[in-house]
């Protein structure tokens, strides 16, 4: 097992994902045993309460082994201060799906909820993979605050175009059209990059 490691290159000692409410939330797990099997010997997640209601808690918690944090006030494991505790001894926070909320959130620095305050506290590289539907991916709020985003020094993907869930026929096409394994392929190399810089942070404090 552990020659095979060897030869997927650097990995990742611990990864935080933050998983806000895109519906294409529910493919979180298979997400998770992705970056298990290829970059980190450790993943550790954050639902937001949407994103708790289109994926099982439990379905994530037995990908990763590890508890769920969904609350500002969620205790466990040794962490009784979440939004500060779970943002230590990592390498990398992945947002996936970054919703426009939390790009907006993150960058205007309003931290009413977990997964913003955990990333505002957070002193490590944080990728933003965005996720929404493209009408709201071409609003320039959106752009704005991705640009802003960019600017304080965090790693943003090219945002991808979530499924249209309004109508039926988009629902039944979800699974065919949403580009999971170019995600996983964008999620590398960023991922690579990552690695490449060491300990690198991000943000103003970088700066």
């Amino acid at each position: 097992m552990q020659s095979n490691r060897k030869t997927r290159g650097k990995r990742a000692r611990r990864i935080l994902v933050c998983a806000s409410g895109g519906y294409v939330v529910y493919s979180l797990p298979r997400i998770i045993l992705h970056l298990l099997h290829h970059f980190a010997d450790e993943v550790q997640v954050v639902l937001s309460q949407a994103a708790a209601k289109l994926v099982s808690p439990y379905a994530v918690e037995v990908a990763s082994r590890n508890r769920v944090f969904i609350e500002m006030d969620d205790t466990g494991d040794g962490v009784y201060v979440p939004h500060i505790e779970l943002g230590r001894n990592i390498d990398l926070i992945v947002v996936f799906p970054a919703t426009a909320s939390i790009l907006g959130k993150v960058a205007n620095g309003i931290t009413d909820e977990l997964i913003s305050a955990l990333i505002v506290a957070a002193e490590v590289p944080v990728l933003f993979v965005p996720v929404t539907n493209a009408a709201m991916i071409d609003h320039p709020a959106v752009r704005r605050n991705i640009e802003r985003l960019q600017a304080d020094g965090y790693i943003v993907l090219p945002p991808l175009p979530g499924p249209e869930v309004a109508t039926r026929e988009g629902m039944e096409l979800m699974g065919d059209t949403f580009p999971i394994p170019s995600l996983l392929l964008q999620m590398s190399a960023a991922l690579g990059d990552v690695a490449a810089r060491g300990s690198a942070r991000r943000g103003p404090a970088s700066k």
